[in-house]
Protein backbone atom coordinates (compact mmCIF):
# COMPACT_ATOMS: atom_id res chain seq x y z
CA UNK A 1 0.00 0.00 0.00
CA UNK A 2 2.48 2.83 1.09
CA UNK A 3 4.49 2.34 -2.05
CA UNK A 4 1.35 2.86 -4.13
CA UNK A 5 0.42 6.10 -2.16
CA UNK A 6 3.98 7.31 -2.23
CA UNK A 7 3.56 7.05 -6.04
CA UNK A 8 0.51 9.10 -5.66
CA UNK A 9 2.00 11.89 -3.20
CA UNK A 10 5.00 12.20 -6.31
CA UNK A 11 2.63 12.92 -9.08
CA UNK A 12 0.31 14.90 -6.72
CA UNK A 13 3.06 17.49 -5.50
CA UNK A 14 4.25 17.35 -9.79
CA UNK A 15 0.53 18.59 -10.96
CA UNK A 16 0.66 20.51 -8.18
CA UNK A 17 3.44 22.36 -8.93
CA UNK A 18 2.19 22.31 -12.52
CA UNK A 19 -1.04 23.91 -11.18
CA UNK A 20 0.90 26.38 -8.93
CA UNK A 21 2.97 27.56 -12.04
CA UNK A 22 -0.77 28.31 -13.86
CA UNK A 23 -2.75 29.69 -10.79
CA UNK A 24 0.85 31.61 -9.65
CA UNK A 25 -0.59 34.16 -12.40
CA UNK A 26 -3.41 34.50 -10.05
CA UNK A 27 -1.69 35.34 -7.28
CA UNK A 28 0.83 36.73 -8.53
CA UNK A 29 -1.50 39.41 -10.69
CA UNK A 30 -3.86 39.48 -7.22
CA UNK A 31 -1.58 42.30 -5.72
CA UNK A 32 -0.68 43.98 -9.25
CA UNK A 33 -4.58 43.77 -10.22
CA UNK A 34 -5.89 45.19 -6.59
CA UNK A 35 -3.28 48.54 -6.88
CA UNK A 36 -3.97 48.86 -10.41
CA UNK A 37 -8.23 48.73 -10.89
CA UNK A 38 -10.54 49.58 -8.69
CA UNK A 39 -12.77 47.22 -7.40
CA UNK A 40 -15.66 47.17 -9.71
CA UNK A 41 -13.43 46.96 -12.55
CA UNK A 42 -12.23 43.86 -10.64
CA UNK A 43 -16.13 42.68 -10.15
CA UNK A 44 -16.51 43.05 -13.94
CA UNK A 45 -13.32 40.93 -14.67
CA UNK A 46 -15.00 38.62 -12.37
CA UNK A 47 -18.00 38.25 -13.82
CA UNK A 48 -16.18 37.73 -17.46
CA UNK A 49 -14.51 34.94 -16.04
CA UNK A 50 -17.37 33.81 -14.67
CA UNK A 51 -18.86 33.13 -17.98
CA UNK A 52 -15.66 31.56 -19.92
CA UNK A 53 -15.47 29.04 -16.79
CA UNK A 54 -19.37 27.67 -17.19
CA UNK A 55 -18.91 28.09 -20.81
CA UNK A 56 -15.61 25.77 -20.94
CA UNK A 57 -18.37 22.89 -19.34
CA UNK A 58 -19.96 23.52 -22.56
CA UNK A 59 -17.22 23.73 -24.88
CA UNK A 60 -15.77 20.28 -23.47
CA UNK A 61 -19.43 18.39 -22.82
CA UNK A 62 -18.02 15.85 -20.70
CA UNK A 63 -15.19 14.56 -23.10
CA UNK A 64 -12.63 15.16 -20.77
CA UNK A 65 -14.03 12.53 -17.95
CA UNK A 66 -14.62 10.28 -21.19
CA UNK A 67 -11.35 10.61 -22.24
CA UNK A 68 -9.66 9.53 -19.01
CA UNK A 69 -12.12 6.60 -18.57
CA UNK A 70 -11.33 5.13 -21.52
CA UNK A 71 -8.07 5.97 -22.25
CA UNK A 72 -6.32 4.93 -19.32
CA UNK A 73 -7.33 1.30 -18.59
CA UNK A 74 -6.97 1.09 -22.94
CA UNK A 75 -3.27 -1.26 -23.67
CA UNK A 76 -3.83 -1.22 -26.85
CA UNK A 77 -1.92 1.81 -28.85
CA UNK A 78 -3.46 1.97 -31.85
CA UNK A 79 -6.96 1.93 -29.80
CA UNK A 80 -5.57 4.76 -27.71
CA UNK A 81 -4.97 6.19 -30.96
CA UNK A 82 -8.42 6.04 -31.87
CA UNK A 83 -9.60 7.13 -28.55
CA UNK A 84 -7.48 10.80 -28.36
CA UNK A 85 -8.33 11.54 -32.33
CA UNK A 86 -11.96 11.39 -32.17
CA UNK A 87 -12.17 13.51 -28.91
CA UNK A 88 -10.12 16.02 -30.37
CA UNK A 89 -11.19 16.03 -33.91
CA UNK A 90 -14.78 16.08 -33.05
CA UNK A 91 -13.79 18.55 -30.01
CA UNK A 92 -12.19 21.23 -33.11
CA UNK A 93 -15.39 21.13 -34.46
CA UNK A 94 -18.01 21.56 -32.33
CA UNK A 95 -15.70 24.13 -30.46
CA UNK A 96 -15.20 25.97 -33.45
CA UNK A 97 -19.09 26.47 -33.99
CA UNK A 98 -19.36 27.27 -30.09
CA UNK A 99 -17.12 29.95 -31.29
CA UNK A 100 -18.59 31.31 -33.75
CA UNK A 101 -21.60 31.72 -31.72
CA UNK A 102 -20.50 33.74 -28.98
CA UNK A 103 -19.14 36.19 -31.81
CA UNK A 104 -22.35 36.60 -33.62
CA UNK A 105 -24.22 37.02 -30.04
CA UNK A 106 -21.87 39.33 -28.60
CA UNK A 107 -24.47 41.63 -27.49
CA UNK A 108 -27.10 39.62 -26.08
CA UNK A 109 -24.05 37.69 -23.78
CA UNK A 110 -22.73 40.83 -22.59
CA UNK A 111 -26.20 41.71 -21.46
CA UNK A 112 -26.47 38.87 -20.09
CA UNK A 113 -22.55 38.51 -18.17
CA UNK A 114 -22.90 41.77 -16.69
CA UNK A 115 -26.05 44.07 -15.17
CA UNK A 116 -24.45 47.40 -17.27
CA UNK A 117 -22.62 46.72 -20.18
CA UNK A 118 -22.43 50.15 -21.34
CA UNK A 119 -20.38 50.65 -17.47
CA UNK A 120 -17.82 48.62 -18.79
CA UNK A 121 -15.08 51.10 -20.41
CA UNK A 122 -13.17 48.04 -22.09
CA UNK A 123 -16.41 47.55 -24.37
CA UNK A 124 -18.50 44.48 -23.21
CA UNK A 125 -18.68 43.39 -26.80
CA UNK A 126 -15.03 43.23 -27.40
CA UNK A 127 -14.12 41.63 -24.17
CA UNK A 128 -16.69 38.40 -25.28
CA UNK A 129 -15.17 38.21 -28.25
CA UNK A 130 -11.73 38.10 -26.25
CA UNK A 131 -13.52 35.28 -24.50
CA UNK A 132 -14.43 33.17 -27.14
CA UNK A 133 -10.68 33.31 -28.35
CA UNK A 134 -9.62 31.92 -24.75
CA UNK A 135 -12.28 29.09 -25.01
CA UNK A 136 -11.14 28.39 -28.25
CA UNK A 137 -7.68 27.45 -27.31
CA UNK A 138 -8.56 26.60 -23.55
CA UNK A 139 -10.56 23.87 -24.95
CA UNK A 140 -8.62 22.25 -27.53
CA UNK A 141 -5.30 22.49 -25.19
CA UNK A 142 -7.53 20.06 -22.64
CA UNK A 143 -6.76 16.64 -24.04
CA UNK A 144 -2.97 17.07 -25.02
CA UNK A 145 -2.79 18.05 -21.65
CA UNK A 146 -5.26 15.14 -20.22
CA UNK A 147 -2.74 12.55 -22.48
CA UNK A 148 0.50 14.41 -20.91
CA UNK A 149 -1.00 13.20 -17.39
CA UNK A 150 -2.44 9.84 -18.73
CA UNK A 151 0.95 9.13 -19.84
CA UNK A 152 2.91 10.29 -16.23
CA UNK A 153 4.86 13.10 -18.36
CA UNK A 154 4.72 15.40 -15.96
CA UNK A 155 8.02 17.05 -16.90
CA UNK A 156 6.31 19.39 -19.76
CA UNK A 157 3.38 19.55 -18.28
CA UNK A 158 4.92 21.53 -15.75
CA UNK A 159 6.79 23.59 -18.39
CA UNK A 160 4.35 24.17 -20.64
CA UNK A 161 2.05 25.52 -17.57
CA UNK A 162 5.09 27.30 -16.20
CA UNK A 163 6.21 28.96 -19.47
CA UNK A 164 2.45 29.49 -20.13
CA UNK A 165 2.07 31.59 -16.78
CA UNK A 166 5.36 33.52 -16.78
CA UNK A 167 4.00 34.54 -20.31
CA UNK A 168 0.50 35.26 -19.03
CA UNK A 169 1.83 37.63 -16.00
CA UNK A 170 4.60 39.25 -18.05
CA UNK A 171 1.69 40.07 -20.85
CA UNK A 172 -0.85 40.95 -18.55
CA UNK A 173 1.58 43.75 -16.87
CA UNK A 174 2.69 45.10 -19.91
CA UNK A 175 -0.76 45.45 -21.36
CA UNK A 176 -2.42 47.24 -18.11
CA UNK A 177 0.43 48.96 -16.28
CA UNK A 178 2.66 50.43 -19.54
CA UNK A 179 -0.03 49.79 -22.58
CA UNK A 180 -2.61 51.33 -19.81
CA UNK A 181 -5.16 49.23 -21.96
CA UNK A 182 -7.23 48.14 -18.51
CA UNK A 183 -9.54 45.21 -18.54
CA UNK A 184 -9.24 44.47 -22.38
CA UNK A 185 -5.33 43.79 -21.50
CA UNK A 186 -6.16 41.28 -19.04
CA UNK A 187 -8.00 39.41 -21.11
CA UNK A 188 -5.68 39.81 -24.45
CA UNK A 189 -2.73 38.93 -22.41
CA UNK A 190 -4.54 35.78 -21.72
CA UNK A 191 -5.86 34.57 -24.86
CA UNK A 192 -2.14 35.29 -26.23
CA UNK A 193 -0.79 32.93 -23.33
CA UNK A 194 -3.40 30.53 -24.02
CA UNK A 195 -2.90 30.22 -27.88
CA UNK A 196 1.23 30.01 -27.09
CA UNK A 197 0.05 26.49 -25.00
CA UNK A 198 -2.19 25.20 -27.59
CA UNK A 199 0.78 25.97 -30.10
CA UNK A 200 3.32 24.01 -28.25
CA UNK A 201 1.48 21.19 -27.55
CA UNK A 202 0.50 20.89 -31.74
CA UNK A 203 3.51 18.03 -31.55
CA UNK A 204 1.22 15.76 -28.79
CA UNK A 205 -1.69 16.32 -31.07
CA UNK A 206 0.07 15.51 -34.20
CA UNK A 207 1.79 12.61 -32.40
CA UNK A 208 -1.60 11.11 -30.76
CA UNK A 209 -4.37 11.83 -33.88
CA UNK A 210 -3.67 11.08 -37.44
CA UNK A 211 -7.10 11.33 -39.53
CA UNK A 212 -9.02 9.27 -36.72
CA UNK A 213 -12.38 9.84 -35.70
CA UNK A 214 -14.86 6.89 -35.62
CA UNK A 215 -18.68 7.15 -35.00
CA UNK A 216 -18.79 3.92 -32.27
CA UNK A 217 -15.91 5.32 -30.68
CA UNK A 218 -17.89 8.84 -30.20
CA UNK A 219 -20.60 7.60 -29.30
CA UNK A 220 -19.57 5.50 -26.31
CA UNK A 221 -17.22 8.11 -25.10
CA UNK A 222 -20.24 10.60 -25.58
CA UNK A 223 -22.78 8.49 -23.87
CA UNK A 224 -20.22 8.19 -20.41
CA UNK A 225 -19.32 12.09 -20.55
CA UNK A 226 -22.25 13.88 -22.09
CA UNK A 227 -24.36 13.05 -18.29
CA UNK A 228 -21.35 14.69 -17.00
CA UNK A 229 -22.02 17.74 -18.22
CA UNK A 230 -25.43 19.11 -16.09
CA UNK A 231 -23.24 18.33 -13.27
CA UNK A 232 -20.28 19.98 -14.27
CA UNK A 233 -22.63 22.70 -14.73
CA UNK A 234 -24.22 22.58 -11.45
CA UNK A 235 -20.83 22.42 -10.48
CA UNK A 236 -20.05 25.69 -12.00
CA UNK A 237 -22.92 27.29 -10.60
CA UNK A 238 -21.83 26.31 -7.23
CA UNK A 239 -18.23 27.98 -8.09
CA UNK A 240 -19.55 31.40 -9.61
CA UNK A 241 -22.68 32.12 -9.14
CA UNK A 242 -22.22 33.89 -5.62
CA UNK A 243 -20.18 36.83 -7.96
CA UNK A 244 -23.26 37.24 -9.77
CA UNK A 245 -25.53 37.37 -7.14
CA UNK A 246 -23.61 39.84 -5.35
CA UNK A 247 -23.63 41.61 -8.38
CA UNK A 248 -27.31 41.87 -8.65
CA UNK A 249 -28.03 42.76 -4.78
CA UNK A 250 -24.35 44.20 -4.37
CA UNK A 251 -23.19 45.74 -6.86
CA UNK A 252 -19.92 45.55 -8.43
CA UNK A 253 -17.87 46.78 -5.94
CA UNK A 254 -18.77 44.04 -3.28
CA UNK A 255 -17.76 41.74 -6.27
CA UNK A 256 -14.47 42.82 -6.53
CA UNK A 257 -13.68 42.90 -2.79
CA UNK A 258 -15.16 39.40 -2.11
CA UNK A 259 -13.25 37.58 -5.14
CA UNK A 260 -9.84 39.19 -4.18
CA UNK A 261 -10.41 37.34 -0.58
CA UNK A 262 -11.85 34.43 -2.56
CA UNK A 263 -8.37 34.27 -4.73
CA UNK A 264 -6.94 33.84 -1.41
CA UNK A 265 -8.33 30.33 -1.28
CA UNK A 266 -5.97 29.48 -4.26
CA UNK A 267 -3.23 28.30 -2.02
CA UNK A 268 -5.97 25.26 -1.19
CA UNK A 269 -7.33 24.88 -4.78
CA UNK A 270 -3.57 24.24 -5.74
CA UNK A 271 -3.48 21.10 -3.63
CA UNK A 272 -7.09 19.28 -4.41
CA UNK A 273 -6.34 19.96 -7.74
CA UNK A 274 -2.89 18.75 -7.66
CA UNK A 275 -4.42 15.71 -6.03
CA UNK A 276 -7.30 15.56 -8.17
CA UNK A 277 -4.85 15.74 -11.36
CA UNK A 278 -2.87 12.62 -9.86
CA UNK A 279 -6.17 10.96 -8.21
CA UNK A 280 -7.84 9.72 -11.05
CA UNK A 281 -4.79 7.72 -13.24
CA UNK A 282 -3.45 6.90 -10.12
CA UNK A 283 -7.14 5.11 -9.00
CA UNK A 284 -8.09 3.47 -12.44
CA UNK A 285 -4.66 1.80 -12.57
CA UNK A 286 -4.74 0.10 -9.19
CA UNK A 287 -8.83 -0.69 -8.77
CA UNK A 288 -7.98 -4.44 -9.84
CA UNK A 289 -5.58 -4.77 -6.78
CA UNK A 290 -6.79 -6.88 -4.33
CA UNK A 291 -6.11 -3.95 -1.41
CA UNK A 292 -7.56 -1.31 -3.66
CA UNK A 293 -10.65 -0.38 -1.66
CA UNK A 294 -8.08 0.09 1.69
CA UNK A 295 -5.79 2.05 -0.16
CA UNK A 296 -8.48 4.31 -1.25
CA UNK A 297 -9.82 4.90 2.60
CA UNK A 298 -6.32 5.43 3.47
CA UNK A 299 -5.54 8.09 0.80
CA UNK A 300 -8.68 10.31 2.21
CA UNK A 301 -7.44 10.13 5.51
CA UNK A 302 -3.90 11.58 4.42
CA UNK A 303 -5.72 13.84 2.39
CA UNK A 304 -7.24 15.26 5.24
CA UNK A 305 -4.46 15.33 6.91
CA UNK A 306 -2.49 17.00 4.83
CA UNK A 307 -5.03 20.25 3.85
CA UNK A 308 -5.95 20.25 7.43
CA UNK A 309 -2.65 21.32 8.61
CA UNK A 310 -2.26 23.59 5.40
CA UNK A 311 -5.68 24.71 6.63
CA UNK A 312 -4.18 25.81 10.26
CA UNK A 313 -1.19 27.47 8.66
CA UNK A 314 -2.91 29.74 6.22
CA UNK A 315 -5.53 30.82 8.49
CA UNK A 316 -3.20 31.94 11.02
CA UNK A 317 -0.33 33.49 9.19
CA UNK A 318 -1.97 34.87 5.87
CA UNK A 319 -4.32 37.83 6.34
CA UNK A 320 -1.69 39.18 8.79
CA UNK A 321 1.00 38.95 5.90
CA UNK A 322 -1.29 40.64 3.16
CA UNK A 323 -1.79 43.53 5.00
CA UNK A 324 1.90 44.00 6.14
CA UNK A 325 3.88 47.06 4.48
CA UNK A 326 6.58 45.95 2.26
CA UNK A 327 9.63 48.24 0.70
CA UNK A 328 8.93 49.54 -2.41
CA UNK A 329 5.72 47.41 -3.15
CA UNK A 330 4.04 48.42 -0.17
CA UNK A 331 0.55 46.03 1.12
CA UNK A 332 0.24 43.03 -0.73
CA UNK A 333 -3.47 43.13 -1.25
CA UNK A 334 -4.42 47.07 -1.59
CA UNK A 335 -6.40 48.19 1.34
CA UNK A 336 -9.05 48.76 -0.41
CA UNK A 337 -9.50 45.11 -0.41
CA UNK A 338 -9.42 43.84 2.83
CA UNK A 339 -12.43 43.71 3.93
CA UNK A 340 -12.35 40.35 1.84
CA UNK A 341 -9.61 38.48 3.52
CA UNK A 342 -12.03 37.64 5.92
CA UNK A 343 -14.01 35.04 3.63
CA UNK A 344 -10.54 33.09 2.70
CA UNK A 345 -10.86 30.54 5.36
CA UNK A 346 -14.11 29.51 4.68
CA UNK A 347 -13.17 29.13 1.15
CA UNK A 348 -10.45 27.05 2.36
CA UNK A 349 -12.79 24.62 3.75
CA UNK A 350 -15.06 24.82 0.68
CA UNK A 351 -11.71 23.28 -0.98
CA UNK A 352 -11.07 20.41 1.14
CA UNK A 353 -14.77 19.39 0.78
CA UNK A 354 -14.03 19.48 -2.55
CA UNK A 355 -10.85 17.43 -2.59
CA UNK A 356 -13.20 15.20 -0.23
CA UNK A 357 -15.99 14.75 -3.66
CA UNK A 358 -12.78 13.57 -5.45
CA UNK A 359 -11.79 10.54 -3.44
CA UNK A 360 -16.14 9.94 -3.42
CA UNK A 361 -15.39 9.66 -7.20
CA UNK A 362 -13.92 6.49 -7.39
CA UNK A 363 -17.18 4.46 -7.78
CA UNK A 364 -18.84 6.60 -9.89
CA UNK A 365 -15.66 5.89 -12.61
CA UNK A 366 -15.24 2.55 -11.77
CA UNK A 367 -18.91 1.56 -11.96
CA UNK A 368 -19.91 4.40 -14.33
CA UNK A 369 -22.21 6.20 -12.19
CA UNK A 370 -21.89 9.28 -14.08
CA UNK A 371 -26.19 9.09 -14.19
CA UNK A 372 -25.78 10.03 -10.51
CA UNK A 373 -23.96 13.16 -11.07
CA UNK A 374 -26.66 15.46 -11.79
CA UNK A 375 -28.84 14.51 -9.00
CA UNK A 376 -26.29 15.33 -6.47
CA UNK A 377 -24.50 18.18 -8.11
CA UNK A 378 -27.57 19.77 -8.61
CA UNK A 379 -28.91 19.38 -5.00
CA UNK A 380 -25.95 21.27 -4.00
CA UNK A 381 -26.58 23.77 -6.53
CA UNK A 382 -29.74 24.71 -5.05
CA UNK A 383 -28.37 24.34 -1.60
CA UNK A 384 -25.86 27.14 -3.12
CA UNK A 385 -28.55 29.46 -4.65
CA UNK A 386 -30.98 29.31 -2.14
CA UNK A 387 -28.29 30.14 0.14
CA UNK A 388 -26.82 33.05 -1.75
CA UNK A 389 -30.71 34.57 -2.09
CA UNK A 390 -32.02 34.31 1.18
CA UNK A 391 -28.77 35.38 2.98
CA UNK A 392 -26.57 37.95 0.71
CA UNK A 393 -29.02 40.84 1.44
CA UNK A 394 -28.79 40.18 5.07
CA UNK A 395 -24.90 39.03 5.82
CA UNK A 396 -23.30 40.40 2.25
CA UNK A 397 -20.05 38.75 1.11
CA UNK A 398 -20.16 35.96 4.13
CA UNK A 399 -23.41 34.33 3.33
CA UNK A 400 -21.99 34.19 -0.27
CA UNK A 401 -18.60 32.35 1.31
CA UNK A 402 -21.19 30.33 3.68
CA UNK A 403 -23.39 28.90 0.91
CA UNK A 404 -19.83 27.95 -0.81
CA UNK A 405 -18.62 25.99 1.92
CA UNK A 406 -22.28 24.56 2.80
CA UNK A 407 -22.68 23.33 -1.43
CA UNK A 408 -19.83 21.67 -0.75
CA UNK A 409 -20.22 20.18 1.80
CA UNK A 410 -23.57 18.68 0.22
CA UNK A 411 -21.80 18.30 -2.55
CA UNK A 412 -19.32 15.37 -1.13
CA UNK A 413 -21.54 13.68 1.33
CA UNK A 414 -24.55 13.19 -1.02
CA UNK A 415 -22.28 11.61 -3.28
CA UNK A 416 -20.77 9.48 -0.32
CA UNK A 417 -24.29 8.22 0.60
CA UNK A 418 -24.98 7.35 -2.72
CA UNK A 419 -21.89 5.56 -4.61
CA UNK A 420 -21.42 3.41 -1.15
CA UNK A 421 -24.42 1.48 -2.22
CA UNK A 422 -22.55 0.80 -5.61
CA UNK A 423 -18.96 0.60 -4.59
CA UNK A 424 -19.00 0.52 -0.69
CA UNK A 425 -15.36 1.64 0.85
CA UNK A 426 -14.43 1.08 4.81
CA UNK A 427 -12.95 4.99 5.12
CA UNK A 428 -11.55 5.23 8.58
CA UNK A 429 -14.25 7.39 9.99
CA UNK A 430 -12.44 7.20 14.22
CA UNK A 431 -9.45 8.38 12.98
CA UNK A 432 -11.31 11.65 11.08
CA UNK A 433 -12.88 12.71 14.15
CA UNK A 434 -9.97 12.59 16.16
CA UNK A 435 -8.23 14.22 13.20
CA UNK A 436 -10.92 17.07 13.01
CA UNK A 437 -11.46 17.68 17.14
CA UNK A 438 -7.75 18.36 17.41
CA UNK A 439 -7.75 20.65 14.29
CA UNK A 440 -10.77 22.12 15.82
CA UNK A 441 -9.56 22.16 19.33
CA UNK A 442 -5.85 24.12 17.90
CA UNK A 443 -8.04 26.57 15.92
CA UNK A 444 -9.99 27.72 18.90
CA UNK A 445 -6.97 28.39 20.75
CA UNK A 446 -5.68 30.30 17.91
CA UNK A 447 -7.89 32.59 18.80
CA UNK A 448 -6.68 33.65 22.00
CA UNK A 449 -7.03 37.80 22.31
CA UNK A 450 -3.30 38.07 22.92
CA UNK A 451 -2.07 36.10 20.16
CA UNK A 452 -4.05 38.59 17.74
CA UNK A 453 -1.09 41.13 18.40
CA UNK A 454 1.46 38.62 17.55
CA UNK A 455 0.21 36.48 14.98
CA UNK A 456 3.42 34.48 14.13
CA UNK A 457 3.41 32.43 17.59
CA UNK A 458 0.51 30.65 16.12
CA UNK A 459 2.69 28.50 14.06
CA UNK A 460 3.69 27.15 17.50
CA UNK A 461 0.42 25.53 17.76
CA UNK A 462 1.14 23.13 14.37
CA UNK A 463 3.51 21.09 16.70
CA UNK A 464 0.88 20.95 19.27
CA UNK A 465 -1.57 19.95 16.58
CA UNK A 466 1.11 17.11 15.77
CA UNK A 467 1.36 16.30 19.20
CA UNK A 468 -2.20 15.73 19.98
CA UNK A 469 -2.67 13.63 17.09
CA UNK A 470 0.10 11.32 18.75
CA UNK A 471 -1.59 11.48 21.94
CA UNK A 472 -4.71 10.49 21.13
CA UNK A 473 -3.34 7.71 18.85
CA UNK A 474 -4.45 8.79 15.53
CA UNK A 475 -0.73 7.96 13.81
CA UNK A 476 -0.95 3.84 13.39
CA UNK A 477 2.29 1.69 14.37
CA UNK A 478 2.77 1.08 11.06
CA UNK A 479 3.05 4.71 10.26
CA UNK A 480 5.33 5.44 12.82
CA UNK A 481 7.68 3.08 12.14
CA UNK A 482 7.71 4.06 8.00
CA UNK A 483 8.53 7.68 9.15
CA UNK A 484 11.21 6.29 11.39
CA UNK A 485 12.74 4.36 8.57
CA UNK A 486 12.55 7.97 6.31
CA UNK A 487 14.01 9.93 9.10
CA UNK A 488 16.78 7.67 10.97
CA UNK A 489 17.49 4.63 8.03
CA UNK A 490 21.16 4.37 9.88
CA UNK A 491 19.50 3.47 13.07
CA UNK A 492 17.25 0.87 11.43
CA UNK A 493 19.90 -0.67 10.02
Amino acid sequence: MFPQIRRLLKHSAVYGLGHVVSRVVSFILLPFLTHSITPEQYGAMTLLYTFTSIALVVFIYGADIAFLRFYIPEKDPQKRKEIFGTVFWSSLLTTGVFSVIIALTTGALAKFVFNDPDSIGAGAGYLIILSAGILFADTLSTFPYLWLRSVEKSLPFIVLKGTGALLHVGLTILFVNTLNRGIAGIFEANLIASSYQLAMLLPVIIKNTGLTLRWATFRELFKFGLPNMPSQIFVMVIELSDRKILEVLAGLTVVGIYSAGYKLGLFMAVITMGFRFAWQPFFLSIADKPDAKETFARVFTYFLLVTGVIFLALVFVLAPLMKMELPVVGTMIEERYWEGLKVFPVILLAHICNGAYANFMVGVYLKKKTGLMPLVTGVAALVNLGVNLLFIPIFGMMAAAWAHFLSHFVLAGLLYLLIQRHYPVKYEWNRIGILIACGGFVYLLSLAPFLSDYWFLKLLLLPLFVILLKVTNFFLPEEIAAVRRRLFPSRIN
